[in-house]
């Protein structure tokens, strides 16, 4: 009876033992799951904020040309208006909503955070089919397009290429001007003057223009800078 007693506890013994091997097997492998994926869930959010951490870090617009513009010539003559032609840089759109971008301006004289400005969209976003109207007196001309309007604006959006929204996309063109003379007497712009102009998107690094007038100035001027 005793050794019959002895077997029965050795077979408890050993099956015990299984069941804490088991144990252990199941929460080592919980615990593995666990720590694989915190590492995934990791990896993941790394992903996106290099991704994320890239598109602040690169520009969503690119400057095609930029012209100035005056009502007059010569060395004693002021700059009254810069255009800058902006595209996308890649297929990402921009918003031009005021309240979605801001545009700045300075020179030697002043500084201004923010001269795109407006309450509504209508005021400072002017469409292609106004732009190229051929009947109007300004023909193109940037200044004598405003004037026609009678635009009060310091900064105003021109639809040069798009689809009449204001969302700048791939394959369209705008055109920021800058009524200098709305600003100021003093953000106008003589001879040898330079000026900086930045455009602050919602989404991407700002893009930086730095203009200088030429030696002479005359009505219409496509300008360099960096």
């Amino acid at each position: 009876m005793a050794r019959k007693m002895g077997i029965s506890r050795k077979g408890l013994t050993g099956i015990e033992t299984a069941i804490i091997v088991i144990a252990f097997v199941i929460a080592a492998s919980v615990f593995a799951f666990a720590v694989l994926n915190m590492g995934l869930l990791t990896t993941a959010k790394a992903q996106d904020a290099i991704v994320s951490g890239v598109g602040q870090a690169q520009s969503s617009l690119k400057i095609t040309t930029v012209y100035a513009y005056s009502d007059a010539e010569g060395s004693d003559a002021k700059c009254k208006g810069v255009a800058i032609l902006v595209q996308p840089s890649g297929t990402a759109s921009v918003d031009f909503t005021a309240s979605k971008i801001a545009i700045s301006y300075k020179n030697a004289k002043v500084a201004y955070p923010d001269v795109y400005e407006a309450t509504d969209a209508s005021s400072v976003f002017i469409g292609k089919s106004v732009f190229m109207n051929s009947s109007g007196s300004y023909k193109g001309d940037l200044t004598n397009l405003l004037s026609a309007l009678e635009s009060s604006k310091t900064c105003v959006v021109v639809e040069i290429q798009g689809d009449g929204d204001m969302l700048l996309e791939q394959g369209e063109v705008f055109a920021i001007y800058i009524h200098l003379s709305h600003i100021s007497t003093n953000a106008e712009l003589g001879v040898y003057d330079h000026f900086t102009t930045e455009i602050i998107p919602g989404q991407g690094s700002k893009l930086t223009f730095t203009g200088n007038m030429p030696a002479s100035i005359l009505k219409v001027m496509m300008l360099t800078g960096s």
